[in-house]
């Protein structure tokens, strides 16, 4: 298996579920609990949706380096290279020089600042359990520490805008976005035998780079400069999850699945469970 094909190329299940299972992708549930118009379109009727952007190709890479070395497996940056063109490919949304230029900082800051002191007890496991017959929650965790799922997020610490950037803090609670997908992790985790007891998110920013030179003085001499350098750092969310965190969630899986069910059974509902009128006559 090549290094693009283990590392970089996103495991949807294939194979690792029954044929004709509908899977809920943990990754993209928060789209059922906030656009459930646009995920049943995406989701269900297959529809051509997000296609990629430069944050998401990045973020795909620093996991999949920080997954080889967790495995010792040597990282091989010309695949890297041509992952990050070829997803730039009819795709204005992606810059790969941005990508190649970030990446290697990043991933070097989150492994000397989380990974060595933090060391995985499993990496990209793909997890699943059917919830109703048919019906899989499943995706692939990031990392697994004993009690504790792991996911890493990269985060752009640019900005305002380009006359005023400003450098944004990562964010202090874990974002209810992605709260979903780390208790939906945890679920299917405890429901097949493992004790689950903490998530985490650990966030590794870009680096930001907003100095410019000051105005020149009366006299000529240049200003204080402006603006200033943020190198890549390490933020650390880590919560509990309680046995009422897994009945919510528990809940709201048993609601996305019958709710699939249901329009199945009768589609001529799906523009009211969905909400998107337009729907309707499809």
């Amino acid at each position: 298996m090549s290094f693009k094909q283990k590392y970089l190329e996103y495991n949807n299940g294939s194979g690792g579920l029954p044929d004709g299972a509908f899977r809920i992708s943990a990754s993209q549930f928060n789209g059922f609990m906030s656009y459930p118009h646009s995920w049943y379109r995406e989701q269900v009727l297959k529809e051509e949706g997000f296609k990629g952007n430069t944050a998401s190709v990045l973020g795909t890479i620093v996991h999949g380096v920080a997954a080889a070395f967790v495995n010792g497996d040597e990282i091989d940056k010309q695949a890297i290279h041509d992952y990050a063109h070829e997803q730039a490919i009819g795709n204005i949304d992606v810059d790969p020089h941005e990508i190649l230029s970030q990446y290697p900082l990043m991933v070097e800051t989150l492994v000397n600042q989380y990974i060595m002191q933090n060391r995985p007890t499993q990496v990209e496991p793909f997890v699943k359990y059917e919830i109703i017959p048919g019906h899989f929650p499943s995706g692939s965790i990031d990392a697994i520490q004993n009690d504790m799922i792991i996911d890493y997020k990269t985060f752009n610490a640019l900005g305002g805008t380009d006359e005023k950037p400003i450098i944004k803090s990562a964010p202090k609670t874990i974002p209810m976005n992605y709260k979903y997908q780390l208790l939906i992790y945890a679920y299917i985790m405890n429901k097949n035998g493992h004790n689950i007891e903490r998530v985490r998110l650990v966030y590794v920013n870009r680096a930001v780079d907003t100095r410019r030179p000051g105005k020149l003085k009366a006299d000529g001499t240049p200003g204080k400069e402006l603006g200033r350098y943020q190198a890549p750092e390490v933020t650390v969310l880590t919560e509990g999850v309680s046995q009422d965190d897994l009945d919510f969630i528990e809940s709201v899986l048993l609601l996305c699945a019958e709710t699939h069910q249901m329009v199945v059974e009768k589609p001529n509902l799906a523009y009211l469970l969905y909400r998107d009128y337009r729907l309707k006559d499809q």
